[in-house]
């Protein structure tokens, strides 16, 4: 009888401890509000709400990407992180947009060293 109360227990414990990690892997990356909210309005990639759950709409192409519903916002990071790498140039505090002639379409002033680091992690920016 006891054996089975600890198998019991042991298999809840398990239980939880791989949904808890299954949960922690799916969950996106930390974003700064304030820079991530203006790059938002010209990234080229939106979550778009759908019956069967959630989709990328590239706003350039309007082809949809229907990725695993676990795997929707770091397969979004991915696309963001690929797109900066080509969009986005960083001098000291200023972050400059580019559009697709190279040419600036937009700065944003980042106020503080938590912004400046947060845009060298999150986009890979040297």
């Amino acid at each position: 009888m006891k054996s089975k109360k600890l198998l019991i227990v042991a298999f809840f414990v398990i239980f939880m401890f791989l949904g808890l990690t299954a949960l922690k892997q799916g969950m996106p990356s930390e974003k700064n509000e304030r820079v991530y909210s203006l790059l938002q309005k010209h990234m080229p990639y939106e979550i778009e709400k759908r019956a069967g759950g959630l989709s990328i709409l590239s706003k350039e192409t309007g082809i949809k990407e229907k990725p695993p519903a676990k795997d929707v916002f770091l397969r979004l990071e991915q696309l963001e992180q690929l797109w900066a790498r080509d969009f986005l140039k960083l001098e000291n505090n200023i972050l400059i947009i580019l559009d697709k002639n190279k040419k600036e379409t937009a700065k944003i002033i980042l106020k503080t060293k938590d912004e400046v680091t947060w845009v060298k992690s999150y986009f890979e920016i040297k």
